[in-house]
């Protein structure tokens, strides 16, 4: 005769089957992984690539301020540009960045959020250049004899670059953080303040011109194999 199954035993038996029925396999489990393994494949560079876009926006705006500031001092010394550096009792003289000082008061824009050379440097910081033909090292002796530019003297103004990003050797790899002064391609780097561009953005550098506008440029756009060489250097 068969015995009846008590309610006890019945809600153990519904516990068990509904416990087995919920729990996850290995397979189920790996497959769950697999896919979370391939969403982060996908997602995290382009996570990456936005980080570095905004870090770029960052930059161009550093440019852009900067550019605004030299424009500013132009403006107040009757058109006459700033030199790129001064004599004094330091080694290098007093440089560009610290003649801004009354018209740039965050020296953080002086700054790339990706030049981590420029960070370990020093005291002041420094990820760019002026463009050394138009603006000469007055520490320089050779640059004594060159006269300081106007505005007026600018052909085209929206196609001479005024500063970029620099911080490279000759080869455009090595690192050289610290300068200040961007040389034209034909003219040699031939002290501590001067550097090679750096494209440190999506392979471009931050460019800002004479007319005050900015725009990012790959080396072989504005630097290597022009022709002239020093064509966007030149007032």
């Amino acid at each position: 005769m068969a015995r009846h199954l008590s309610d006890r035993e019945m809600v153990g038996i519904r516990m068990f089957t509904t416990t087995t029925h919920r729990a996850f396999t290995l397979i189920e489990l790996l497959v769950v992984i697999a896919i979370i393994a391939v969403l982060a494949a996908i997602l995290f560079p382009i996570f990456a690539q936005a980080r570095e876009k905004a870090r770029q926006t960052q930059c161009a705006s550093n440019t852009r301020q900067i550019s605004t500031g030299i424009l500013m001092y132009i403006q107040d010394y009757d058109e006459t540009l700033a030199p790129a550096a001064i004599p004094s009792l330091g080694p290098d003289g007093i440089l560009w960045p610290e003649l801004l000082a009354p018209y740039i008061k965050n020296k953080q824009i002086f700054l790339c959020p990706d030049d981590v050379n420029a960070k370990a440097a020093g005291t002041n910081p420094n990820s760019y250049g002026l463009n050394e033909i138009v603006f000469p090292d007055l520490t320089d002796p050779t640059a004594l004899q060159t006269t300081i530019l106007t505005l007026a003297a600018f052909q085209k103004p929206a196609e001479t670059v005024m500063l970029g990003e620099l911080g490279t050797e000759n080869d455009f790899k090595t690192d050289r953080p610290g300068a200040s002064k961007m040389p034209a391609p034909d003219h040699p780097v031939n002290d501590t303040a001067d550097a090679r561009p750096s494209p440190r953005h999506f392979q471009r550098v931050d460019l800002s011109f004479m007319d005050g506008h900015q725009k990012p440029y790959r080396l072989e756009q504005f630097y290597i194999a022009q022709m002239p060489p020093d064509k966007w250097f030149l007032p």
